[in-house]
């Protein structure tokens, strides 16, 4: 009844976001994970390279995968369209969170009284919006609801899901450390997995969580939590390999501005520090497990958000966002308080008291909460908006080809259409840090239109869209846009937004003398001109893509020049011809050069297989589900599945107790 009550109410607040289209809010972060999710649907969700974006990045970059796979399994199931399926899929996800705590505070505390007054708490109250002013600034009031602002206003659909995916994987994980068991062990890895390929926010609050109940348990078994840990980890590691996880720290501290110096390196070791004093300390106390569980994971999720808000101090990149992690700890912290023996079960009244209170706060929070939805949520034709409008006339006109955008274009380019991008809707996964500098340099730059063209031309761009002051674009990017008008033929103009073309043949492959290659810095004016000259005068190499992980270049190179691919360069790429490999080099733009031995012309075959650490990779998934089968297949030949009458008294009584408060 509690599940049951806790999922309707927040399926009745957010009733209208499960049939909504399109949101009026072109400036989130949701159409880059649209774009996602239709590319799955187009293409399948096995590919290993992804070509939309930043002159291609290994599929792995993009985003974490799993909640754009329910979305395009969704499309594809229901019919629906995929952001219409995104909407449904993150609501679900959403409702299900008041769920998650629920059942995680039930296992802490063994109390449906404390667990289900943190979960209508969950459901119907912010509390980080009393104590950070820029939470509740972004509501424009102390009670409305960051989790709707966050899921509908900054289309924060992962971050949404992955919080309830933690709070069931932390759990499982309880349960799993409480009694020995093939399932429950499996279980735990399968919803820790599920977590970290959703959000990386949501895992880094799973290994929060993980750590604080290694902290607080009485009874742990430290080589449980690293069983689950390693066979979670192996599980996503096609998806989250090493290298993407410094790709991700190196980017993080450039996306925003989260730069990693001694000063935050000393405020992560003081957290972490003192999270695991205050641990040993709780441990010497006669707090119940669960108590102790909400104490400290409550610590460990304020110093972040609260840190930066009050003192701009971080201890992590983007620590203000684990606001929405802090909002879980408050009210864990406020169902165990409120529903202890001293507070409500001395006195009958007491109780009577707090439910009362309880039932008033939901009844004039509960319809404000949907009205909060109902409001960001009005009537709306995409067809009339700036983005949908470029992206379907460049997709027409421009098909395939490459474009450079910027700002809310940039985010839903690929939501509406298919052109690859040169920037892309994720810059923590970029790999190519050149193109990271040129997507930032050619709208900041100005006058200097010829060479900013000779850069697009050299990164195989066909088009650009250029917005100016007053442009419809919810960001205002292009200091000097007017740096264009004569240098390159406009194309399109809708008020101050315009589209020009730039010189090119739409090939990804040209043969130039190897002298005229990028070789000193992305930024070398001159020789980017020499380069972009060069393709100009390149002519009779043909590159076409056989798949999305595949193409082939038909080409002949003589003994001075190279052969240069307009993709950003992967330490996963293959080349051969006629049987024989050839050696992938790049240069300071970040794309490939091949020397291929062809004078008398040659096809070259590309193909992305992610090289040795992919291997590695699929052969830690193969191990991981073996030894999960394993796990399952042991305890059940060794008969844990008995009767109740067959266990020995003790452990009959044990697993009747159910949780350790």
């Amino acid at each position: 009844m509690c599940v049951a009550a806790l999922f309707a109410v927040n399926a009745w607040i957010l009733a209208r976001f499960f049939k909504t289209e399109y949101t009026p809010f072109m400036g989130s972060i949701e159409g880059a994970y649209v774009a996602i999710s239709r590319w799955m649907l187009l293409h399948g969700m096995n590919a290993r390279w992804f070509p939309l974006w930043y002159g291609g990045i290994p599929a792995r970059n993009t985003y974490p995968p799993l909640l754009h796979w329910l979305v395009a399994l969704c499309a594809r199931g229901t019919g629906m369209s995929v952001v219409h399926s995104h909407h449904a899929v993150s609501a679900a996800f959403y409702c299900l969170g008041p769920v998650a705590l629920f059942l995680f505070a039930l296992r802490l505390t063994n109390s449906h009284w404390k667990a289900f007054i943190a979960g209508v708490l969950y459901s119907v109250v912010t509390p980080s919006a009393f104590m950070m002013p820029a939470v509740r600034a972004d509501m424009a009031s102390v009670w409305s609801s960051d989790k709707i602002q966050a899921l509908i206003f900054y289309g924060e659909g992962p971050h949404v899901t992955a919080i309830t995916l933690a709070l069931f994987a932390l759990a499982a994980i309880d349960a799993a450390l409480e009694q020995e068991s093939g399932w429950r062990t499996v279980l735990a890895v399968v919803l820790a997995a599920m977590t970290a390929l959703t959000n990386w926010l949501g895992a880094m609050s799973l290994v929060c969580g993980a750590l604080v109940m290694l902290l607080t348990r009485r009874r742990n078994r430290p080589g449980q939590f690293i069983l689950i840990g390693m066979l979670a980890y192996g599980l996503v590691m096609p998806w989250i390999p090493p290298s993407g996880i410094e790709t991700v720290r190196r980017n993080s501290q450039i996306v925003g501005g989260y730069p990693l110096g001694a000063a935050q390196y000393w405020y992560l070791a003081g957290w972490v520090g003192t999270t695991i004093i205050i641990g040993l300390l709780l441990r010497r106390t006669a707090l119940p497990d669960g108590t102790r569980f909400a104490l400290l994971f409550l610590f460990l999720m304020a110093v972040p958000p609260l840190g930066f808000e009050w003192f701009h101090a971080y201890p992590l990149p983007q620590a203000e966002r684990y606001h929405l992690e802090l909002d879980v700890a408050i009210v864990i912290v406020a169902g165990i308080a409120a529903g202890s023996r001293r507070f409500v079960r001395k006195s009958p009244w007491r109780r009577l008291a707090a439910a009362l209170l309880l039932c008033g706060l939901a009844l004039a929070q509960i319809p404000r909460w949907r009205g909060q939805v109902r409001a960001l949520l009005p009537p709306f034709d995409i067809s009339k908006t700036l983005e949908f409008d470029q992206a379907r006339w460049v997709d027409s006109h421009f098909p395939d080809e490459r474009v450079f955008a910027t700002g809310s274009t940039r985010f839903w380019l690929d939501a509406f259409g298919n052109n690859p991008q040169l920037g892309g809707g994720f810059d923590q996964g970029r790999t190519n840090s050149a193109i990271g500098d040129m997507s930032f340099a050619i709208p900041y730059i100005a006058g200097n239109g010829p060479d900013t063209v000779a850069l697009l031309a050299a990164y195989g761009v066909r088009a650009i869209s250029v917005t100016g002051k007053n442009t419809r674009n919810v960001y205002k990017d292009y200091r000097d846009p007017g740096k264009f008008a004569g240098v390159i033929p406009e194309v399109w103009r809708e008020g101050d937004d315009v589209v020009y073309s730039v010189p090119g043949d739409g090939s990804l492959a040209h043969v130039v003398n190897a002298a005229d290659l990028v070789r000193t810095t992305p930024f070398d004016w001159a020789a980017v001109n020499r380069f972009a000259a060069a393709l100009g005068r390149s002519s009779g190499t043909t590159f076409r893509w056989d798949g999305t992980d595949h193409a082939s270049i038909r080409t002949r190179v003589t003994g001075q020049e190279a052969l240069s691919v307009q993709i950003s360069w992967d330490s996963g790429w293959n080349a051969s011809a006629d049987g024989s490999n050839i050696a992938i080099d790049h240069d300071a733009l970040g794309l490939m050069v091949l020397r291929p031995k062809c004078q008398g012309g040659c096809t070259i075959s590309l193909v992305y297989t992610g090289g040795t650490e992919a291997r590695t990779a699929d052969a830690a998934l193969l191990a991981s589900c073996l030894v999960c089968g394993f796990l399952i297949f042991r305890k059940r030949k060794s008969g844990v599945s008995l009767t109740k009458e067959q266990h020995p008294p003790g452990v009959a009584a044990a697993s009747a107790g159910g949780g350790h408060s």
